[in-house]
């Protein structure tokens, strides 16, 4: 006997029903599906083994896991949604000026449970390979569903307590007691059907298994009317006492104020969040500061009092709280990272998801039934994935800046007309003290970089040629917003600081200790990516 069991933190499962239109189906697959659990298991293969042709024992292992169909272990739920609108861009083609924005409607469905649930095969045995491999794959399953869906997954032994099962029928069987759930086909199934059509594999399965990348399945499904290879239908009797006992028809929402005070304690369920930001006017990437302190200052309301020290930053020490990091392309934000070392509870999750609109540049980008920023959330986890465009963990011995380091320190006195510099708070001094601050220990060189394409979008601080003294101290130099505490009264001069790009050189890869530095840092600036990722695609 085998039983594979999946938690979910968040207690959250976000998948759509296999092979259906998102928009004809009111709620969330469930049970969730083998087929889905293949699929996650043969990601995180990819995942850990990237570029690499697949396994001979990976795919004996999905075929052998697909010769039977499991048994499906679930506790009570509640089927819920959340919407948001995208907007988007209309107008006649035989007269572009008469464009208009509109919206779209979109349905994230998921279900909610307190339970884990589990796949259970009665008579299937892996050998000792097969299941070393089978638990280093499930340590690699971050999420399960939609990338919100963050859950651990493990081989246990004993049968966890508050759930029933659901039995495969054998056939298709329309009942109330019955759903459909989507399974490989034990008589028909091959490991490839997970991420490749027969039809479009040219040659055997050697071929098919070679590093070059297909077409994305569903993008192959689309052009076949949804149908894939290996998989069936198979209709699944729920446990006893379905719906009743088991459907929660009245689920509490998450709009309720937390009955505590402090929200910060309990189990953390993330260290990383990643919202997309949908805006009708793109908005430019110099102010990454004023957008990470708008959603910033949006989740404090939203607390309300409640004591949460990794949202608001109070009461905590050594970085340990979130960074609000917008990133984008090179001239427009189009996402903020947040990532907090400390980690967020169930509730503090829920505060992040509740900021559903920015009111950005005081409405001057809003009109009647327009919004502003709506912000997204499109991928929760323990830590950033690979596509996320951020580092954390990674090595390499050249490291740029994404965004300006600017000084803790003010470097100089005066104004930039006619400055004075203290020798001994340069911003490289004061970048290399950050550094040795967080832990680093590496010697590391540290040079100023030139203004480029996507960093002449901030302002470059111009001051008098003649003047040799200003011209050098600000070489380079470009004037950001930053960010202010708000009860902290601040000039002009303190609003806007000037900062610098950096280039840090190793000897040897290291990996830093954290995303950003300096002033600022835990709002976007100051961002350090690898250099190779730098120069070939700016995240």
């Amino acid at each position: 006997m085998l039983t594979i069991q999946i938690k979910l933190p968040w207690e959250r499962y976000h998948a759509h029903p296999w092979g259906q239109n998102p928009g004809r189906v009111a709620e969330a697959e469930w049970p969730p599906s083998p087929w889905r659990l293949l699929r996650s298991l043969a990601a995180a293969w990819f995942r850990a083994n990237a570029g690499q042709p697949t396994s001979g024992e990976l795919r004996d292992l999905l075929e052998t896991l697909a010769r039977e169909l499991p048994h499906i272990g679930v506790g009570k739920v509640a089927f819920a949604k959340t919407v948001h609108y995208q907007p988007n861009y209309k107008h006649p083609s035989s007269d572009a000026d008469l464009a208009t924005y509109g919206k779209t409607r979109h349905e994230n469905l998921f279900a909610a449970t307190a339970e884990p649930f589990c796949f259970r095969w009665t008579n299937t045995t892996l050998d000792d390979a097969q299941t070393a491999l089978l638990k280093t794959l499930l340590e690699n399953v971050a999420y399960f569903g939609r990338a919100d869906s963050i859950c651990e997954a493990e081989i246990v032994t004993a049968e966890p307590p508050a759930i029933g099962w659901c039995n495969p029928c054998g056939g298709r069987r329309i009942a109330q007691t019955c759903r459909d759930v989507f399974c490989p086909n034990p008589a028909d199934f091959q490991a490839t059907d997970l991420w490749i059509l027969r039809a479009n594999a040219e040659g055997d399965e050697d071929q098919r298994s070679q590093p070059t990348v297909p077409k994305h399945l569903v993008n192959q499904l689309l052009a076949a009317d949804m149908r894939v290879d290996g998989g069936i239908l198979i209709s699944y009797q729920m446990p006893d006492g379905w719906p009743r006992k088991w459907l929660v028809t009245a689920a509490q929402t998450t709009r309720a104020r937390p009955a505590t005070k402090d929200i910060s304690t309990g189990p953390k369920v993330a260290h990383y969040l990643r919202f997309s930001l949908q805006c009708r006017v793109p908005v430019a990437a110099r102010f990454a500061v004023d957008v990470a302190n708008l959603f910033h200052k949006t989740v404090c309301k939203i607390l309300d009092g409640c004591a949460s020290p990794a949202l608001t930053g109070k009461d905590i020490s050594g970085h340990q709280h979130a960074f609000y990091l917008p990133t984008g392309d090179d001239t427009t934000l189009t996402d903020l990272h947040i990532w907090c070392p400390l980690g967020f509870t169930r509730q503090e999750m829920d505060v992040l998801t509740r900021v559903r609109h920015l009111r950005w540049g005081n409405n001057r980008f809003e009109s009647k039934n327009r919004f502003g920023i709506n912000p997204v959330l499109i991928a929760a986890a323990n830590e950033p994935p690979i596509d996320s465009g951020l580092t954390f963990g990674a090595t390499a011995k050249a490291w740029e800046s994404l965004t300006p380091f600017v000084p803790p320190l003010h470097f100089y006195r005066g104004s930039k007309e006619r400055p004075k510099f203290n020798a001994n708070a340069s911003p490289e001094k004061q970048l290399f003290d950050c550094l040795k601050d967080a832990g680093l220990k590496e010697a590391v060189f540290i040079e100023r970089l030139a203004p480029t394409a996507q960093r002449s979008n901030w302002d470059i601080v111009r001051v008098d040629v003649t003047n040799e003294t200003a011209a050098n101290g600000f070489a380079n130099g470009v004037s950001a917003t930053v960010h202010q505490n708000g009860s902290a009264f601040a000039n002009a001069r303190e609003i806007r600081r000037v900062g610098f790009f950096f280039r840090l050189t190793f000897d040897e890869p290291v990996a830093l200790p954290r995303p950003s530095f300096g002033h600022s840092s835990h709002f976007g600036l100051g961002l350090f990516v690898p250099a190779d990722l730098q120069h070939s695609h700016s995240p």
